[in-house]
């Protein structure tokens, strides 16, 4: 039981509401369609509001558009919640004056199994919980209710599967600091690797990569980072307008033919198949059909970049998150297989965002990666190509099982193993670069999760000050989130 715990909203998004509710308009009986709960049965919950929170929750609810699953509103001291297609009602709450604002006092859900499949009461209070959070109030369930461990739309809604996920936006959530560290975590672990950058495994252990060094491969400074975090700033760049295929892949050719989002003013890596899909970008070719797809075409290209596609992904349910994740991809890369793995990169990455922990999100993926991927009809042998993350325990394989070419498959395997065996930032890219052959890519995709998983807070200082472009880095990080925190 929830035990009087106030919300309390942080400056960052108090008084903002979300896209689906009218900023003007109070919801009311009489605004949707909406039927009684059939079965009600009560359910204990103590929960706590100011007088302010108060005035929000009376706003209600309204859907805007098909995808906009719940209506919610208040009337003579009850708070009522349907689904919006079926008009069902699922709860209602009885809120009532108290000395410190206004307490639930009666919470009451449906139980009609035709209507509502859920039988379990603390679902329905991470549900409801879910839904004052983010649906009324604004604010990110993980700051209210982290010791129930409510920590996402997916957690709080298992056994809800036939009434679709729930959308709300992330509209005021901050962001930045998990921008940051996604950002910087990928520049640091390219720049790591960028000196040894074709050095095999065998050469680099004689003289293993402890530090941020220069020069090397490309006889370049301390903190320069490649095409990987080129390109994945090129990405960010182009969301912090919104999301637009034609806006990324635009800023892909600035990349290459007038030297954009560069360290130093000039491009001094690219892989083949991403220079020839820009060369077709620029020739006016869609963005969606620039990358190959053929088998051969399937080195790292696209998964080295996609880390800053989690944030616009962030409310969007499973489906839409894969055909965006396809569209970006195909950009440079766009086999199967790419797609895939920049895919499960993310899904890796979301559940990351969401606190949980990393061998509980290599186990969760296992199941969710494969139904999703079995339900898109996709042919089984493409999908048995991961069944060393999708089958296995990838942190039990020994470092000679580890490939680090330029495969997209073997950057993606060692990055998830880099991240398994290791308990920090460090280690992490470290472990990564070390491991030779590919050593920017795989420490700038080792790097971007870890870097999520540990914050920018447990990357070394030394090695951040020594980063190309820090500030422009940062300022990119700030715009990202001023846009998602806006949509």
């Amino acid at each position: 039981m929830l035990r009087n715990r106030q919300l309390t909203i942080p400056p960052s998004v108090s008084g903002k509401q979300t896209e689906t509710a009218k900023m003007n308009e109070t919801a009311t009986k009489d605004t949707w369609k909406n039927i009684p709960i059939d079965n009600p049965k009560r359910i204990d919950i103590d929960l706590l509001f100011t007088d302010k929170q108060f005035s929000k929750l009376k706003n209600g609810l309204i859907p805007q558009q098909m995808e906009d699953k719940w209506f919610i509103y208040y009337e003579n001291e009850w708070l009522y919640f349907h689904r919006s297609w079926t008009g069902s009602g699922m709860y209602k709450a009885k809120l009532n004056k108290v000395t410190d604002g206004y307490s639930i006092t009666e919470f009451w859900t449906e139980r009609n199994q035709e209507i509502y499949k859920n039988e379990d009461d603390n679902t329905d209070i991470e549900t409801f919980s879910f839904l004052i959070a983010r649906g009324l109030l604004g604010i990110d369930v993980n700051n209210i209710y982290s010791s129930r461990n409510i920590q996402s739309e997916t957690d709080a809604l298992k056994g809800w599967s036939n009434f679709g996920n729930m959308l709300f936006t992330n509209q005021g959530v901050d962001y930045s600091e998990k921008i940051k560290s996604a950002l910087f975590g990928v520049a640091v672990g390219d720049a790591l690797g960028v000196p040894v950058e074709f050095k095999s495994r065998q050469t680099i252990s004689k003289n293993s990569v402890t530090d941020m060094i220069g020069y090397g491969t490309y006889n370049l400074p301390a903190g320069t980072w490649s095409d990987d975090s080129s390109l994945t700033f090129c990405l960010a760049e182009a969301l912090t307008q919104g999301f637009d295929l034609n806006t990324i892949g635009q800023n892909f050719v600035k990349w290459k033919h007038e030297n954009y989002w560069t360290p130093h003013g000039h491009v001094f890596d690219i892989g083949i198949a991403t220079s020839q899909a820009i060369s077709r970008l620029a020739k006016g070719e869609k963005p969606e059909l620039a990358g190959g797809f053929d088998e051969t075409d399937n080195g790292n290209g696209s998964l080295m970049r996609i880390l800053p596609l989690l944030f616009y992904l962030l409310d969007k349910p499973i489906i839409e998150r894969y055909d965006i994740t396809k569209k970006v991809s195909s950009i440079t890369h766009g086999h199967i297989r790419s797609v895939i793995a920049c895919f499960y990169y993310l899904e890796f990455a979301n559940q990351i965002l969401l606190g949980k922990d990393k061998f509980e999100i290599y186990k969760n993926l296992q199941r969710e990666i494969s139904n999703h991927l079995t339900s898109l009809a996709i042919n089984p042998t493409e999908i048995a190509k991961f069944d060393r993350l999708l089958k296995g325990d990838i942190a039990k394989f020994e470092e000679d099982e580890i490939n680090s070419s330029g495969y997209v498959l073997h950057t993606l395997e060692a990055s998830i193993w880099c991240l398994l065996t290791t308990d920090n930032y460090n280690e992490a890219v470290l472990k990564a670069v070390n491991l030779g052959s590919d050593t920017d890519t795989t420490g700038a995709v080792t790097g971007g999760l870890a870097g999520l998983l540990y914050g920018i807070e447990n990357i070394p200082k030394k090695w951040l000050q020594q980063i190309a472009k820090y500030d422009d880095i940062e300022n990119l990080a700030e715009r990202l989130n001023e846009k998602i925190a806006s949509h």
